[in-house]
């Protein structure tokens, strides 16, 4: 993943191996303590097809009451999100809806 989102969102997206790691955590301006992790992994086969396999974890503190319908949602509203708009588009309107002003 390249760091132009940690460049564009420096209070949201946190890249703790770097740019080339194999995540990135999201972190909420709204809601403290709500972290979104995406995890990704590329396989190629021996034909050279590249398949990427990007998943969503979370993790919400207990005093988010409301947040019991999102934990249950996300990964799977992430997934959709992954087919209909694309790597790149999905992971920008993921964060940009964790951001005050977006």
């Amino acid at each position: 993943m390249d760091s132009s989102s940690k460049n564009k969102y420096p209070d949201v997206v946190v890249l703790p191996e770097g740019s080339s790691g194999d995540y990135m955590i999201l972190r909420s301006a709204n809601l403290p303590g709500l972290e979104l992790m995406i995890v990704w992994k590329i396989y190629v086969d021996e034909e050279g097809k590249v398949t990427p396999v990007l998943d969503l974890l979370h993790k919400i503190p207990m005093s988010v009451v409301e947040a019991n319908k999102f934990a249950s949602d996300a990964p799977y509203c992430f997934r959709s999100l992954l087919h209909v708009l694309g790597i790149q588009a999905c992971i920008e309107t993921l964060i940009k809806s964790l951001c005050n002003d977006k």
